[in-house]
């Protein structure tokens, strides 16, 4: 990955984070099952990587291209405005749970998560120039930000069961679900990205000297960020048949670890490649 492109990197996966994570716990509290302390410990979370996400935002100078990966620099503005309605919303939502409001909440975590859409489709507008297409990084930015909520979500609301045993195993097992929903999602799009010529291939200051299927980068974002967790995944959703929680959580630390690992290499072949893998 270029030196360059690494503040760009850690925004989109703060970004992808807070809003994949607020998706999440939004869903999981409409649908039921979990608690009202838990879904305030999550958007309590939400919003400081909300906050994280705005700080690294303000710290980027943005222009034409990154690193010889040319951008649309004008949605940039807007998507730090989007990333602002979520982190409020978000902490309104904490507020609302912690007063007893869960319907003021729960209108509020809707409009955050309307809000965290559109940054989605303003952060693909930025970064769509070299692609093959704007549903190239759409696709890859929405598998990502599902794939890095369901996975933080899930890990969290696993610790829920350690103290106290007579909760349902079913709002685990969903978002196993999810989880394994999202990464199949980037396989999908994985292999249309790279079947699909780019539009303009990226020009670093330094290249890398060999072709992204010579690049063992690609190898390890599949391996260890695909591949790897969608059997933890998969290993986590069987264990909670048989309720071992604690073996569950145990499954998706390790996936989470794996998942933001995939996105970090992902983001680093986007920036060297234009492919959004």
């Amino acid at each position: 990955m270029n030196v360059e492109a690494l503040p760009y990197t850690l925004l989109i996966i703060l970004v992808e984070l807070t809003i994949g994570s607020l998706w999440l716990t939004l869903a999981s509290d409409l649908r039921g099952g979990v608690t009202r302390g838990f879904v305030l410990t999550m958007a309590l979370c939400i919003a400081i990587a909300g906050v994280l996400a705005l700080w690294t935002a303000a710290s980027l100078e943005i222009g034409p291209e990154i690193d010889g990966y040319p951008i649309d620099p004008d949605p940039f503005p807007r998507l730090r405005t989007a990333v602002l309605v979520v982190t409020i919303t978000a902490a309104i939502y904490m507020f609302a749970v912690f007063m007893g409001w869960d319907p003021i909440g729960r209108i509020a975590g809707i409009v955050g998560s309307l809000a965290g859409l559109a940054a989605i489709v303003l952060l693909a507008i930025m970064l769509a120039p070299p692609t093959w297409g704007y549903p190239a990084i759409f696709l890859g930015l929405f598998a990502g930000t599902l794939a890095l909520g369901a996975v933080s979500v899930a890990m969290t609301w696993g610790h829920w069961y350690l103290t106290e045993g007579a909760l349902p195993g079913w709002p685990l097992r969903d978002l196993c679900i999810a989880l394994l929903g999202a990464l199949a999602l980037q396989v999908v799009v994985l292999a249309l990205n790279l079947v699909i010529p780019v539009r303009e291939t990226p020009t670093p200051a330094n290249p890398v000297g060999v072709s992204l299927a010579e690049n063992p980068v690609l190898y390890l974002r599949i391996g260890v960020g695909l591949v790897f967790p969608i059997i933890l995944a998969w290993l986590a959703y069987r264990t909670t048949a048989i309720r071992a929680m604690q073996s569950a959580t145990g499954l998706l630390y390790i996936a989470m670890g794996a998942v933001f690992v995939g996105e970090v290499l992902a983001k680093g072949l986007l920036f060297i490649s234009a492919r959004p893998t």
